[in-house]
């Protein structure tokens, strides 16, 4: 997406520290425990450089990442080209058409939180649901509305370096409780260590945090019934004010 136009280069050092693995691992168990057969073929929408996917595929995956930022695809591209059972390429969640079903959908690292209008929403449901299979899963983390209201957003600054570049972002939020959404303004001084350069990333991040019963009223409304919400990275424990990221399982009826 647009947001990440401008540091889609810096993306992954600033985000090396992540530990996608745990994550695919995590997303792998919620896929065997809750789908009761046996899937294949995987669909991540909002794919990033495909961070996650790589993990996807070493577990027997077949993976199909899409995202709207033709950087980052780009930088999916080159790392992973020699991956067969992954690929990737440039579309909107709520117009892309493939042609073929999956057995699961995945939306990671908020991706479904930057959908921020009930429309956009909606129809990047409808779009992920008719990809896939009856009876096939579609997990996402989100933004957790109460524990958003309840810790507030604050400021973070976040650093990062390589043998080439050193990177310092700031981070700003902004509440907007009427229209339950975040805006975050980004600010990164990259020093170019090679030449002593430094130049300044400026971009705005709006999110937007959602509550249990309109996640529900909105997938029921697009072919989903909710199988389970957890806090992320949990296998048991529900939602509550301190889960500020959670997940849904969600299967296709």
């Amino acid at each position: 997406m647009k947001n990440f136009v401008k540091y889609a280069r810096y993306y992954n050092l600033l985000y090396r520290d992540k530990d996608y693995k745990k994550e695919a691992d995590y997303v792998d168990y919620l896929i065997t425990h809750y789908s009761g057969r046996r899937n294949k073929k995987l669909l991540d929408v909002g794919c990033g450089t495909g961070n996650h996917d790589i993990w996807f595929v070493k577990k027997g995956y077949k993976v199909v990442g899409i995202d709207r930022s033709s950087e980052m695809i780009a930088i999916a591209k080159k790392r992973f080209s020699e991956e067969n059972s992954l690929e990737f390429s440039i579309h909107d969640v709520s117009k892309f058409s493939l042609r073929k079903k999956f057995d699961i959908a995945v939306s990671l690292f908020h991706v479904m939180s930057y959908l921020t209008a009930n429309e956009a929403f909606v129809k990047s449901l409808t779009n992920i649901s008719s990809h896939l299979k009856k009876g096939g899963l579609f997990i996402f983390d989100f933004w957790y509305g109460p524990a958003v209201l309840t810790q507030r957003p604050i400021k973070k600054i976040k650093e990062a370096q390589d043998k080439n570049v050193k990177i310092k972002r700031i981070a700003i939020p902004k509440i907007n409780s009427d229209e339950n959404t975040v805006d975050v303004e980004y600010e990164s001084v990259v020093l170019n260590k090679n030449k002593g350069l430094t130049k300044v990333i400026k971009e705005r991040h709006k999110m937007r945090y959602f509550f249990l019963p309109e996640l529900d009223f909105m997938l029921r409304n697009t072919g989903f019934k909710i199988v389970k919400s957890l806090k992320w990275l949990s296998l048991k424990e529900g939602l509550t004010p301190k889960s500020w990221s959670g997940v849904i399982i969600a299967k296709k009826d």
